[in-house]
């Protein structure tokens, strides 16, 4: 950030809990920055009773609280969360703007683009399921972009990989065969084939064509390179990315790092 901001660092006793990300916020800033940053997950019913007296009780902010429950009814979601960041003065004049514009032209996407959104970044959170449910969502759904092979495809693909992240390996390819089947793009055959390269035993339709020699060479490098690539080490610089930040964007992003290691210990033991 550019400047100096005067920010309200008092924990709250009750902290508001984010539950499609599994995250706590226990401050003012905390829940800036997640609007801030999280703006496709958010939707209309985010602006509940919950909410209300988070900001109003455990904020001590009961003006913000009265002009939220005045306008719930009658504002469009994007200007109510520009007067959270705005009353809560965690962000600067440049940044709220670059936020309206970043909520401008989410307001321009159609339903299903906005779901589409929702459900990657979801995925990019590490909450798999919760994405697979989003992906189901479009997919189980009429919206005219369905009739589009490559955003259909792209949802396909989407929910093979959430399903691929939860070890459900056939369910994943059947997935993905439908995913190249609508787009046939190299990118859906090299998941199929660096999933069977983990499993030998998943099973591929006939559709799927073979991938040609040098292809495959190089899929099965790339996939041995991530596994040889330490983990820890990966840690270590998630974590260092984090050290130079503000004392805000600091703590919540090494809780949320936290929370996503505690999420693959738990995935990795078949518990989620």
């Amino acid at each position: 950030m550019g400047s100096i901001l005067a920010c309200r660092s008092l924990k709250v006793k009750e902290p508001y809990y984010v539950e499609e990300l599994g995250l706590y916020l226990y401050s003012g800033e905390e829940l800036s920055y997640y609007i801030y940053h999280n703006a496709s997950l958010i939707s209309e019913d985010f602006l509940d009773e919950r909410l209300f007296r988070f900001i109003g009780k455990e904020l001590g902010m009961e003006n913000l609280e009265l002009k939220l429950r005045k306008w719930a009814d009658q504002a469009e979601l994007s200007e109510l969360l520009l007067v959270i960041l705005q009353d809560i003065h965690y962000y600067n004049g440049d940044e709220l703007f670059a936020f309206r514009e970043q909520l401008s032209a989410l307001s321009r996407k159609s339903p299903a683009m906005r779901l589409m959104d929702k459900a990657d970044a979801l995925f990019r959170r590490g909450r798999y399921s919760t994405a697979g449910l989003f992906y189901d969502r479009l997919l189980h759904g009429d919206e005219p972009e369905l009739r589009d092979g490559g955003f259909t495809a792209r949802a396909w693909a989407g929910r093979g990989m959430a399903l691929a992240r939860q070890y459900q390996w056939q369910d994943a390819v059947s997935c993905l065969e439908k995913a190249y089947e609508l787009a046939p793009k190299d990118q859906y055959l090299k998941k199929i084939c660096q999933i069977r390269q983990m499993n030998p035993e998943i099973r591929v339709g006939e559709g799927i064509p073979a991938p040609r020699e040098e292809q495959l060479a190089v899929w099965k490098q790339e996939l041995t390179d991530a596994w040889e690539q330490a983990k820890d080490e990966q840690k270590v610089k998630d974590v260092l990315s984090w050290l130079d930040k503000d004392g805000i964007r600091r703590s919540y992003g090494l809780q949320e790092l936290v929370q996503e290691w505690k999420r693959d210990f738990r995935r990795s033991l078949g518990s989620v």
